[in-house]
């Protein structure tokens, strides 16, 4: 199914997440100055969208044009992680659609953050 096929208010499964060695390593070569030792709390963020997106369709010119994220605790990026995603607005404007998507983030049963990316799918490429 395409992203644009939820509607608003649909939650997709919880997922989990870590940052292993292979993942690690890949975001230390397109994140300057960081090294497989430390990344930023971003890389959680950056994982956990992107394993949320691989399970859907993205219709062909879609873009992620929006991040925002909170912050609750610290938490250790080695642990596992639990993400619950839910699509929380579809908004059309000149044929464009702009899909938020909510991510909490839970470890040791608390929540450690929440964040929403917007996704922008082309009015020339979206399902009607």
């Amino acid at each position: 199914m395409s992203i644009n096929s939820f509607p608003v208010g649909h939650k997709f499964n919880t997922y989990k997440l870590s940052i292993d060695e292979k993942i690690s390593n890949l975001f230390s070569k397109a994140i300057p100055n960081r090294t497989k030792d430390f990344h930023s709390p971003f890389a959680v963020i950056s994982v956990a969208l992107g394993m949320l997106l691989k399970k859907v369709e993205l219709e062909n010119g879609a873009i992620h044009i929006n991040q925002s994220v909170s912050w609750i605790e610290k938490f250790d990026e080695k642990k596992t992680i639990f993400a619950n995603a839910m699509v929380v607005s579809k908004t059309e404007r000149k044929n464009n659609i702009f899909i938020k998507i909510k991510i909490d983030y839970l470890s040791d049963s608390r929540k450690i953050a929440e964040s929403v990316s917007t996704i922008l799918i082309n009015g020339n490429n979206h399902e009607n």
